[in-house]
């Protein structure tokens, strides 16, 4: 017999009464604000009376049934908390000892003097029909404001207002260069780059010129790696380095690989050391240049693939939202981002970011996200016996990213991986070798010159 579904206010303040739920309690007199534990699941000291509350509201919500597992229960109920306007004034989940959220009461214009929402205000998180359970990540996932007007369309809620907002971003801005500024006002003839914009592939073996970007050995030099051609080893990645750069002005190709919730849709190399930028133009088959700004236009693909029909909707609407693009381009040797649609981008280093600290693409400027002189300090520091710094970026659009509840990569509805040629080979060519194949005092007063600038 199916049981009649509760309304979240009513049924909230009851159990918050109750004192039946560790750590869920009023944190005030007036009883307008709460505790509930927030206890990640991967935690040596997580247990099954972490999610009691996640629990229970599952199980009432869903006519007595109790579906998916821990994760989805939590993310069912702090959907339910916003679709009812309260919120969230503390977020301690990573707090050592004590990892809680509080939430404030919604405020009495939004409730009766019972305590409770208007029973005309749609239920619009709270328990979805059973075979819709798997699509309460990808709404509850979209970065929406919080503000929303919860009469609206669940999806035109999160699509509408998900990526527009008022510009916060404090980064510098910077200008190109000269040189750069003037490939704006040239044009392509017959399909070739820009005047002063030369491809430069990633040469195979016996290729390599002084206008291309240097070569990556098959194999590492021998003996490199017992130290008994160190010396060379090290001058021949001097080299490399510096064939890299031309001037003050970073050569690089980019390959650009697509991903529709982990899956690689695409990918796709860029020979035009200014960048590309981002698009949605499904007739779009290949790269093509940009007239004005002198950027590569990489189209991402069409979800018509994608069987889940939600999902495909979904990745359809952020795509049809890209709008203008998102650029990256190669500024003397900063490599920058700017989005120029409405939809919102974020980014990282790594596709396993767990950090939780969301980094935005600025719409107001040009933003530096990466320097050559940051990868050659990275070069510095492996030699010194650390990790090799990175050479690839990582794109979300429409959602945050890094993700603030630490949800992994490929369950993003889009992201999209840069990988920065000439880093990679320079990357390679150090881990192949090893550090001590670089302990080579020249090399490194070299490579400290160019940090320093």
């Amino acid at each position: 017999m199916a049981h009649s579904k509760p309304l979240l206010i009513q049924w909230l303040r009851t159990q918050i009464d109750s004192g039946t739920y560790p750590g869920v309690h009023w944190t005030n007199q007036q009883e307008t604000e709460f505790c509930i534990p927030w206890k990640h699941a991967l935690r040596q000291d997580a247990s099954d009376t972490d999610i009691l509350i996640f629990k229970a509201w599952a199980k009432v919500s869903g006519n007595g049934r109790i579906q998916g597992d821990a994760s989805v229960w939590k993310r069912n109920f702090r959907s339910a908390l916003r679709a009812k306007k309260f919120k969230m004034i503390a977020d301690n989940k990573n707090d050592t000892a004590n990892p809680h959220k509080v939430f404030r009461w919604p405020d009495s214009t939004s409730v009766d003097s019972a305590g409770l929402l208007s029973q005309h205000e749609p239920d619009l998180y709270e328990s979805p029909p059973l075979h819709e359970i798997h699509v309460v990540p990808f709404l509850e996932d979209l970065y929406c404001a919080e503000e929303s007007n919860p009469k609206e369309d669940i999806l035109q809620r999160c699509l509408q207002e998900m990526n527009i907002g008022p510009e916060t971003e404090d980064t510098a801005a910077f200008e190109l260069p000269p040189e750069q500024q003037e490939l704006q006002h040239q044009h392509v003839i017959g399909g070739q780059a820009l005047p002063g914009q030369q491809p430069y592939p990633v040469a195979l073996e016996g290729a390599v010129g002084e206008a291309r970007l240097p070569e990556q050995p098959a194999h590492p030099m021998a003996g490199a790696m017992g130290g008994a051609y160190g010396g060379q080893y090290a001058v021949q990645f001097l080299d490399t380095v510096n064939k890299t750069k031309e001037g003050n002005h970073f050569k690089t190709q980019f390959r650009i690989s697509v991903y529709y919730r982990g899956e690689k849709v695409s990918e796709q190399l860029v020979d035009n050391e200014a960048g590309f930028r981002l698009v949605y133009r499904p007739q779009m088959t290949e790269p093509m240049m940009d007239k004005e700004s002198g950027l590569s236009l990489v189209s991402l693909p069409s979800p018509t693939t994608i069987r889940d029909q939600t999902q495909a909707k979904l990745t359809q609407c952020i795509l049809d939202k890209l709008g203008e693009g998102l650029d990256l381009g190669v500024s003397g040797d900063i490599i920058y981002g700017q989005r120029r649609g409405e939809i919102k981008a974020f980014w990282s280093f790594s596709q396993f970011d767990q950090s939780g600290q969301k980094q935005e693409i600025s719409k107001l400027q040009r933003q530096p996200l990466y320097q050559f002189r940051d990868f050659i300090q990275g070069i510095l520091d492996f030699i010194g016996g650390k990790a090799c710094g990175p050479c690839s970026l990582f794109l979300c659009l429409g959602e945050k990213w890094p993700d603030p509840d630490n949800r992994p990569w490929n369950k993003k509805l889009i992201m999209v991986e840069v990988v920065i040629t000439s880093l990679e080979i320079l990357k390679n060519l150090a881990v192949e070798g090893g550090a001590s194949s670089l302990q080579s005092v020249e090399l490194q007063l070299s490579l400290e010159e160019m940090v320093i600038g």
